[in-house]
C-alpha cells in the first residue's frame, strides 16, 4: 500500500463558466495501491464531492502488469462517485496493443476514453489529449464560445499548447520532480535536470497549466520533500 498522499486544492474563475462544478484529477497512479481496493483513495475522492473525476495518464505501469487490477479496481470505484473521463499516458502508449486493451477496459467500467476527442460538460468544452497531440490538434478541438478545459499527460508541451485558445490544461507525467528542495525540482522525464513544469500552477498566453505530483511511482529512487497528490479543482463563473 503507497504512503499517505497530499490533497491540494485549487479555485479557477472565469467569465466563461457559466455553472459551477468540481473536478478531482487522479494522475500516474501507476496501479498503485491505497487501501484494500483503493479504499483510502476513494474514500478521499468521495468527501470532496465532484461532479466528474478526471484521469491524466499512466493510470497504469508498463513494468509492473500484475497490478493492472488496482487501477480497473479503482476506476469501478470512481464510477459510483462521479463520470470519469479518461485520457492516455505515455505508460499506456508504451504498451502497444495492450495499453489500447487496457484503455477500452476503463470504458468497459464506465468511463469515458477521450483521444483526441471533445465533449460538453457543465457547459464547459472538454477535451481529451493523446500524450503526444500536436498544439494543431489541440487547436483544432477548442470552442471560441465556451471555456476549454484540456485533459492532457504530458507538461513539456506547455510552450507549444499556449500558442492555443486552451483556458486550462490539467496534466501530469513529472512526478513533481521526485527531489524537491522548496519550489525546485531535480528530474523529470522528457524536461531533464531542474526541469521548469512539476508542480502547481503555470501561466502563459492566458493559458493555465496545472501539473499534479501523481500519486505513483516508476523509480526506486525515493521521493523527497515531494509527497504523492490527489488535486481538486473548483471551477466557478466571475463577474466580468
Amino acid at each position: 500500500m503507497k504512503k499517505p498522499f497530499e490533497t491540494t486544492r485549487h479555485c479557477v474563475r472565469s467569465t466563461k463558466i457559466r455553472i459551477p462544478f468540481c473536478v478531482v484529477q487522479v494522475s500516474d497512479l501507476h496501479n498503485a495501491l491505497y487501501g484494500k481496493n483503493q479504499s483510502a483513495l476513494l474514500e478521499a475522492i468521495a468527501a470532496e464531492h465532484p461532479d466528474w473525476i478526471a484521469v491524466t495518464g499512466d493510470l497504469f505501469n508498463r513494468k509492473n502488469s500484475g497490478a493492472y487490477r488496482n487501477a480497473l479496481v479503482l476506476i469501478e470505484g470512481l464510477e459510483r462517485i462521479a463520470p470519469v473521463y479518461v485520457v492516455e499516458g505515455n505508460h499506456e502508449a508504451a504498451l502497444g496493443k495492450e495499453g489500447e486493451q487496457l484503455l477500452q477496459e476503463t470504458v468497459f467500467r464506465g468511463a469515458t476514453l477521450l483521444c483526441d476527442e471533445k465533449t460538453t460538460v457543465f457547459g464547459v468544452n472538454l477535451i481529451g489529449l493523446k500524450q503526444r497531440a500536436t498544439a494543431q490538434t489541440l487547436q483544432s478541438l477548442t470552442d471560441p464560445e465556451r471555456f476549454n478545459l484540456v485533459l492532457c499527460h504530458r507538461p513539456e508541451l506547455f510552450l507549444n499548447y499556449a500558442q492555443t485558445d486552451a483556458d486550462v490544461i490539467l496534466c501530469g507525467h513529472a512526478h513533481g520532480g521526485q527531489i524537491r528542495i522548496g519550489n525546485t525540482a531535480l528530474y523529470a522525464p522528457q524536461q531533464g535536470m531542474f526541469p521548469p513544469y512539476t508542480s502547481g500552477l503555470y501561466e502563459r498566453n492566458g493559458t493555465k497549466l496545472y501539473v499534479s505530483r501523481g500519486l505513483g511511482d516508476t523509480v526506486i529512487w525515493p521521493r523527497i520533500h515531494n509527497p504523492h497528490e490527489l488535486n481538486v479543482f473548483r471551477f466557478a463563473p466571475e463577474t466580468e
